[in-house]
């Protein structure tokens, strides 16, 4: 037993390592038929591990260790039982695919194995339990969507460093104004995320100016922001609080009595308008996105979570948890947005720390891990940073090169080659490169 035991772990640990081996899977291939049903199908690079879930309306799978490498859009479901196809990522290794359901239906899932290839057919079968005028009769044509590249822009991030100009923020028992603070953190998160291939930058202001609610507003649609983060270092008014927080919008009660007093000084100097505020020291302006759907909401959390698990690192937290409060926001819907309290500026032991560069390079750091890790476990679709996280495809352009688009992507020419199997180095204009995962 004593030689049997090591040998049994030694073996346990073998079949882990082949397994971790295991290269992901890639979905492509997605396309809609009607014959016998209504058919999704998409093809599957190698067998893909699975499990589904079936609701009334609603249908999902999740797939470990799988990735993308198709486009959809909401129109391609038009006259089918499925209303619409969400992806997005459960966990760091689980792809979810998730089809919400006009009508409540019988759902079928197989796997086929194509000959002399590992890849599979994977067909999703809908049968509805309900007839609907709206659906396409079965044996009539659907309008098939055509899985093609299309051209990958960057994740647009915007950064607003609260206040500046004539409102100096939140002011520190030993005159240290709000405003300076988050300027100097905002510039150090613009360039720790200027570093990551795909992620674009815009500031609400880069020096001491003063930008209306309606500037900051303007930029973030003018932009198409993808992920809007405010960052802040308010006071309070018991100088003991202490602590970085982390808030998204809630659409009723504040979370906490700080959550409150916040809310209650931003809606404030928000109706304030134009009036000086630079006696005002217990003032928060709004900057946050007008998150008026549940699941624009629920991204900012995710969004927040990932910001107060990296802070909690590095600095203490004034709370644990992402924080929610009433705030006056942006108008745009669809926007994931948090304001992060990078500690209470009214403690006069943090008003030190806050005023140390070291601590503010880290808080910097700390907030773009953060936001990067969002970006991985909740993936925004025909984006750069996608594309080089998950691998997918690249049309060539006029100017492009091997190097250049290795540089784009962070992959080296030799990979690009032996993928691609390009001869001589030669692209030609329209040509398909497909782009490897970062795992791969």
């Amino acid at each position: 037993m004593k030689i049997v035991a090591p040998l049994l772990a030694s073996l346990i640990l073998f079949l882990c390592s082949i397994a971790s081996a295991t290269p992901p899977t890639t979905l492509s291939h997605f396309k809609l038929s009607v014959t016998q049903g209504y058919r999704v199908s998409f093809t599957a690079s190698n067998k893909p591990r699975y499990t589904t879930i079936s609701l009334p309306k609603r249908y999902v799978l999740d797939f470990t260790h799988a990735q993308p490498s198709f486009t959809h859009s909401q129109s391609v479901f038009t006259g089918f039982p499925v209303e619409n196809m969400r992806i997005g990522k459960k966990a760091h290794h689980i792809l979810r695919l998730v089809f919400d359901l006009r009508v409540p239906c019988k759902v079928k899932t197989t796997l086929i194995k194509q000959n002399k290839s590992q890849q599979y057919h994977l067909n999703i079968d809908f049968t509805p339990l309900k007839s609907d005028r709206k659906l396409v009769p079965l044996a009539q044509t659907v309008p098939t969507p055509v899985s093609k590249p299309v051209t990958l822009r960057d994740i647009v991030v915007v950064l607003d460093p609260g206040h500046g100009g004539r409102d100096p923020g939140a002011t520190g028992p030993r005159g240290t104004h709000e405003k300076n603070i988050t300027l100097a953190i905002g510039l150090d998160v613009r360039r720790d995320l200027n570093k990551i291939p795909g992620i674009k930058v815009y500031m609400t202001r880069t020096k001491d100016v003063y930008p209306t609610l309606s500037q900051r507003l303007y930029l973030a649609r003018k932009v198409k922001a993808d992920v809007f983060v405010s960052i802040h270092a308010d006071a309070f008014k018991r100088r003991s609080a202490r602590g970085a927080t982390v808030f998204a919008l809630s659409r009723g009660r504040a979370t906490s009595e700080a959550a409150r007093w916040i809310a209650e000084r931003e809606n404030k100097s928000e109706l304030l308008g134009g009036v000086d505020l630079a006696d005002k020291s217990y003032t928060l302006r709004s900057v946050l996105v007008d998150l008026s759907q549940t699941a624009t909401i629920d991204s900012s959390l995710k969004l927040g979570r990932n910001v107060v698990n990296n802070l909690q690192k590095i600095t203490r937290l004034h709370s644990d948890r992402v924080e929610q409060a009433s705030l006056y926001v942006l108008t745009s819907p669809d926007i994931p947005a948090i304001l992060v309290e990078t500690g209470f500026i009214s403690n006069p032991d943090e008003e030190l720390l806050l005023n140390t560069r070291s601590h503010q390079l880290k808080i910097a750091n700390t907030i773009a891990q953060g936001i990067q890790k969002y970006l991985i476990d909740n993936p925004i679709q025909d984006t750069l940073f996608t594309a080089r996280t998950f691998g997918g495809k690249y049309i060539v352009k006029k100017s492009d090169t091997l190097s250049t688009i290795g540089k784009k992507f962070n992959v080296s020419v030799t990979r690009l080659t032996q993928l691609n199997v390009i001869k001589n180095g030669i692209l030609f204009i329209g040509q398909v490169i497909r782009i490897p995962a970062a795992t791969e």
